[in-house]
């Protein structure tokens, strides 16, 4: 089994194990990445601040290494899964739990 993790800082989520919950059940129910989604790891930049750093794990068959990182579990494809659902979320109802879309920052960590 190969494995990507991919790295996201949010700021402006106010709820650290919402946020948290959130992130994990977005990327297992996710129809395109749900099936290689393993963990999510969340963790506080600094002790007082509301931006976290999240580290997703996607375990993968390495019979299908390449196809799988260039398409299905390329970082635009993990950034756009996640960008989509903040844009879909409701500020209103999502209360303390709001993140702006814009404040998302994705990059690959191998």
């Amino acid at each position: 089994m190969g494995a990507v993790r991919v790295k996201a800082i949010l700021s402006h989520c106010l709820h650290f194990s919402s946020c948290h919950t959130q992130l994990a059940g977005l990327y297992r129910s996710s129809p395109a990445l749900g099936r290689y989604f393993s963990h999510a790891e969340v963790h506080a930049v600094r002790n007082d601040s509301v931006v976290f750093e999240y580290r997703l794990t996607f375990m993968f068959p390495e019979e299908h290494l390449e196809e799988l990182k260039k398409f299905t579990l390329s970082r635009e494809m993990v950034f756009n899964v996640f960008r989509q659902f903040l844009y879909d979320q409701d500020p209103v109802e999502s209360g303390t739990t709001y993140v702006d879309p814009v404040s998302l920052e994705m990059f690959s960590v191998l």
